[in-house]
């Protein structure tokens, strides 16, 4: 059998031993331990604002109401209306915001935001909103998902504290200055710095690729969400070329985007590619995955998806995603909790790595010719036998 490399060997490690992998500072504490100090009758006011439907966005916030349960702040949460991998907040929030589960958060009914579906004058009137809102003093914390929302609300234009979760690299987006820093007292980010070089090492141990397509949006936030400043550190490591070409993240039309992306998988195809780096799009159509990602079944190149499961249930070759949002949801209710208690965010550890979360699937690993080896299907959490279609 062929040796294990390094990357994978350090996911099947972390997998048989159920290890996450997260910094000391946020290791979990007992049940309500630490809360003591929260000033009694008090209740916190929680607004949110994310940057368009994404199935992340959900996942981490419902993996934050069973962090802030865990931490005794919330009780009966078990049947809030989440189901693995669903777009809509709204109907979690609305949920959260009609009733009294315990006597410490509330989640304001109208204090919901987001920024998707709109034009930029769309969304400069909704970051106005918010900003007025936060400065009426009615709300004590405010959760942001997504690099749009970070963007926006990352500055002193208000001084509520903001935790910002769900980013491709909040660093790299401007959102914050540095991983152990994020340049505004108010202001606090997830990182996870190392995910994306991750995935790209578990790639390239797998099949040694030399020219690595990627098709992306060419600007700050395109780039962002397809880090492609990770993508060249790894190629500047390893010693593969990248080969991009740039598309419009379409979002009001579809059609446009589904011919213009099958159009620049061909260019890729025709440029000699080995393999494909699938970054994230919004509201791209997970159904329509299999006809997208045709020209390189036919050419046997293999896909590795960013965003991970849902993309390797519908057509790419595999993924390295996170395990569950527990722990992340855990790690941002105890940031939240003791800001709660007087700690300014920017001093709290912003800095949680995942555990990795090996997915793939047969079907096209068939279509393109590859057979998996016992260690890489040892190693994998979740095998797809077929491609589902959307489902």
């Amino acid at each position: 059998m062929k040796k294990i490399t390094w990357a994978i060997g350090i996911i099947l490690l972390c997998c048989m031993a159920g290890i996450f992998l997260i910094p000391a500072e946020a290791t979990t504490n007992p049940k309500g331990k630490g809360l003591s100090q929260l000033k009694p009758g008090k209740t916190w006011r929680i607004a949110y604002c994310e940057s368009g439907e994404f199935s992340n966005y959900a996942s981490t916030l419902h993996g934050l109401v069973l962090g802030f349960a865990e931490l005794g702040l919330l009780e009966g949460v078990e049947n809030i209306p989440y189901v693995k991998e669903q777009v809509n907040t709204r109907v979690m929030w609305n949920w959260l915001a009609a009733r009294r589960l315990g006597p410490s958060l509330e989640f304001v009914e109208d204090a919901y935001y987001t920024f998707g579906h709109m034009d930029k004058a769309g969304q400069l009137k909704v970051k106005e909103q918010i900003i007025q809102r936060l400065n009426q003093g009615d709300i004590d914390i405010l959760i942001v998902m997504g690099t749009q929302g970070g963007k926006e609300l990352s500055n002193n234009l208000h001084h509520v504290p903001t935790f910002i979760f769900s980013t491709s690299n909040a660093v790299q987006a401007g959102i914050i200055h540095s991983v152990t820093d994020s340049g505004f007292d108010h202001v606090w980010a997830h990182m996870d710095p190392s995910r994306y070089q991750r995935q790209l090492e578990v790639f390239h141990d797998l099949f040694a690729f030399k020219k690595l397509g990627m098709v992306y949006e060419n600007s700050i936030e395109g780039q962002s969400f397809a880090a492609v400043a990770d993508v060249e550190r790894v190629a500047k490591e390893r010693g593969f070329t990248i080969v991009p070409v740039f598309v419009k993240d379409r979002q009001h039309d579809k059609a446009l985007y589904h011919q213009e992306m099958l159009e620049a998988h061909q260019r890729l195809v025709n440029q000699g590619v080995d393999a494909v780096y699938s970054t994230l799009y919004f509201d791209r159509e997970v159904d329509k995955l299999p006809q997208l990602f045709a020209p390189f079944y036919e050419k046997k190149i293999p896909v590795f998806a960013q965003q991970g499961a849902v993309e390797v249930r519908n057509g790419a070759l595999l993924s390295v995603s996170r395990a569950d949002f527990r722990g992340i949801g855990y790690f941002g209710a105890q940031a939240i909790a003791q800001s709660l208690q007087g700690m300014l965010p920017r001093h709290m550890p912003q800095v949680y790595e995942n555990t990795p979360n090996i997915v793939l699937n047969m079907e096209v690993a068939e279509r393109i010719g590859y057979a998996p080896k016992f260690d890489i299907l040892l190693a994998a959490d979740e095998i797809y036998q077929a491609i589902e279609r959307g489902k």
